[in-house]
């Protein structure tokens, strides 16, 4: 199973590709690391980044987009521009699931990372992502 994990922050979905398979863990390379909707009021903008990531996900054969899911009120709520990118996402040709902090704190808790984000080879503003993809992954498995 190939994973999209998805960090949404502002106007970019930053991206990491992870995938499971016999109970070993893959990143697969992939040209871009973040998806930028240039302007999230404009309907025109916003569909040219939904096609973005459905172009990404069939060229790569992604299975599961994953989103980090953001609090909806309090302090750490999430804005505006980054609920717009994710309905946008959601209403996709893509499977999309929603992961909670809480599960994703639980499963990770359950089942650590085998290494350190470092050893990974991504760039650190992935780590969101990266940590998205595993735990649904990782949450997902009969280990």
């Amino acid at each position: 199973m190939l994973v999209c994990g998805v960090e949404l922050t502002g106007k970019d979905a930053v991206i990491s590709l992870l995938k499971e398979e016999d109970g070993m863990f893959y990143m697969p390379e992939c040209r871009v690391r973040r998806i930028e909707c240039k302007d999230v009021d404009n309907a025109s903008e916003l569909k040219y980044f939904q096609k973005t990531f459905e172009k990404l996900a069939e060229d790569y054969k992604i299975d599961l987009v994953v989103i980090k899911e953001r609090m909806k009120k309090g302090k750490f709520a999430g804005g505006a521009d980054g609920f717009k990118l994710e309905a946008a996402l959601q209403l996709s040709k893509l499977t999309v699931s929603l992961l909670s902090s809480s599960e994703l704190k639980a499963n990770l808790k359950h089942y650590p990372m085998p290494i350190q984000f470092d050893e990974t080879g991504l760039k650190k503003f992935q780590e969101q992502s990266f940590t998205t993809a595993f735990a649904y992954i990782a949450g997902k498995h009969e280990w």
